[in-house]
């Protein structure tokens, strides 16, 4: 294995608060276990007439650069800690193909990426990606990689893309790489984020209570499955190409409706949903970017934010009607994207129903290329991404079937098409073959604390830890075994640090899902219980007697 060190580096570890895009992306991972939602894989060729091991130091030379690539995660009394170390083993195997038939080898390479994208990556272990150098032939080297989206994003892969090229092409020319030094480190802008957000919270947050008010709790496109009691992470998607000529009729249209291409697209992609859900009230997740300062475009790091768009949809409205509504929408979310995502979910969501995330379900996103996931991982219920001129659909296996993803997808480039070609079609007008509904497939729910119930004191030891735990935290002077930690006014940052001290009072691992698969003081006591039975069972009778005293705790 090749050492990506730091020149003139202690050889030691340092920490620094992580980001708040570090902190959601974390956070979800936890609760998702092991499968690759958050996991992006890529394949960088490199045509140069270089050995293995220059393409090791080449690939060494840029984790020397970039910080992120030495980085793993610590959590620290309920707070998120980047761990950079100054130096890491590059796992990186080696494959030769040389000498296959091409379509063995693209078998194999497809094979490969699989692999690599379901490949643990633990988050404390650094680093947080994992890599396969696949020799095709003489001075033909494909780098696959997979990256865990906590120190990685989209806009990272042309830069790491570009870097491995010139630590290339120096290498097989024997001359030094041309590369800018780096202005700044990501760690240096995550500092730097938390010290200018600091200010400006309370004013955001404002606008996102106004602009969030009476949120619907859950999209209205029908399922053909009701919402499980929680959610599974686990799918498919569907690639459709857009109509031919499309893409040149777009400027046209950008410069009639004042709009930009991602407005016109996005705009198709509400109609749509509006015409499933037949709802007026929509809402779609949208990632930002983040990287607004110019020193920040040759960084590898995770920036990325998630914006909410809510777009109520006017009465009898026409497709250039809605693209102006859309237009303003994403003015407006603009102008206010800095709010970190889990900070507006701790701030505005008041009411949580089981197994569907708060906020937004559908997302959109329009970009031209990057790092993707694998098949099989998704994050939302539907998901529209359109790159250059196709559409891919991600959808939830647990509430579509592959049939009605496919047909929805199919659906969206019926409405584009529709909808450049003559913007003042109503909506109601648009062709749409998937069957429409007035309410989704859901499981009757009730949102937590919903129903009024009864006070009841904690009954075990467990429980009175626990309820301990919360109102030291929660800064509450009465807990009972029936209450909710969200009702109490808990969230996600607060349950890291519940958990936090829960696990070393109790002298247990207590895992994020577990705490969140039931978040009452009775389910998050059993959980303890739980484990601690199970540890038990593991020791010795010296060592069990031991720890079983802390059934009094």
């Amino acid at each position: 294995m090749v050492e990506a060190a730091t020149p003139g580096g202690s050889g030691k570890p340092w920490e620094t608060p992580a980001s708040y895009a570090q902190e959601r992306v974390w956070f979800a991972s936890q609760l998702v276990g092991d499968a690759p939602v958050y996991h992006l894989v890529t394949g960088i060729p490199l045509p140069y007439t270089v050995p293995a091991d220059g393409v090791l130091a080449a690939l060494a030379a840029t984790v020397r650069r970039h910080e992120p690539l030495r980085t793993a995660f610590r959590l620290v009394d309920g707070e998120l800690r980047q761990v950079v170390h100054a130096a890491v083993r590059l796992p990186v195997e080696h494959v030769d193909l040389a000498g296959r038939p091409a379509d063995e080898v693209d078998q194999r390479v497809e094979e490969i990426l699989d692999g690599l994208a379901r490949v643990p990556l633990p988050l404390d272990e650094p680093p947080l990606w994992r890599a396969v150098l696949v020799n095709r032939g003489e001075a033909d080297w494909l780098l696959l990689l997979a990256v865990h989206h906590g120190v990685f994003d989209a806009a990272s892969e042309p830069v790491l893309r570009a870097e491995l090229v010139e630590q290339c092409a120096a290498g097989a020319e024997r001359r030094a790489p041309d590369l800018a030094d780096l202005r700044v480190q990501y760690a240096d802008w995550a500092a730097w984020q938390r010290d200018q957000l600091a200010g400006e919270l309370d004013q955001l947050l404002d606008y996102w209570r106004r602009a969030l008010a009476d949120l619907p709790l859950v999209h209205g496109v029908p399922t053909d499955s009701p919402h499980p009691p929680e959610r599974q992470f686990t799918g498919g998607d569907v690639v459709v190409d857009l109509p031919t000529g499309l893409d040149a009729a777009v400027p046209g249209v950008t410069r009639r409706l004042s709009a930009t291409p991602f407005a016109l697209l996005l705009a198709a992609w509400v109609a749509l949903l509006h015409r499933l859900s037949d709802r007026d009230d929509l809402v779609v997740g949208i990632p930002v970017a983040g990287r607004d300062r110019p020193e920040l475009a040759g960084l590898i790091g995770m920036f990325i934010n998630i914006a909410v768009v809510r777009v109520r949809v006017p009465a009898e409205a026409t497709y250039r009607d809605l693209v102006g509504v859309v237009r303003a929408a994403l003015l407006d979310t603009h102008e206010h994207q800095d709010m970190p995502y889990q900070k507006l979910v701790e701030s505005v969501v008041t009411t949580r129903l089981p197994g569907i995330a708060p906020l937004y379900q559908i997302g959109f996103n329009h970009m031209e290329q990057g790092f993707s996931r694998r098949p099989g991982a998704v994050e939302d219920d539907l998901a529209l991404e359109v790159s250059g001129w196709r559409a891919r659909l991600e959808y939830d296996g647990a509430l579509f079937e592959a049939a009605t993803a496919a047909r929805i997808a199919a659906d969206y480039a019926r409405v584009l098409a529709a909808a450049l070609t003559n913007p003042d079609m109503r909506l109601a007008d648009l062709p749409v073959e998937t069957p429409a509904g007035s309410q989704p497939a859901v499981a009757p729910v009730q949102p937590a604390g919903s129903t009024a119930q009864e006070w009841v004191p904690p009954r075990t030891a467990a429980e009175e830890l626990v309820a301990g735990v919360w109102a030291e935290v929660l800064d509450r002077q009465q807990i009972g075994a029936l209450d909710d930690f969200f009702d109490l006014g808990g969230h996600s940052l607060l349950a890291l640090r519940v958990i936090t001290r829960l696990s070393a009072a109790a002298e247990v691992e207590l895992p994020i899902q577990a705490f969140f698969a039931d978040t009452t003081v009775a389910g998050v006591a059993a959980e303890l219980e739980r484990l601690l039975a199970a540890e038990l069972d593991e020791l010795d009778e010296d060592e069990a007697r031991r720890l079983a005293d802390r059934s009094s705790w």
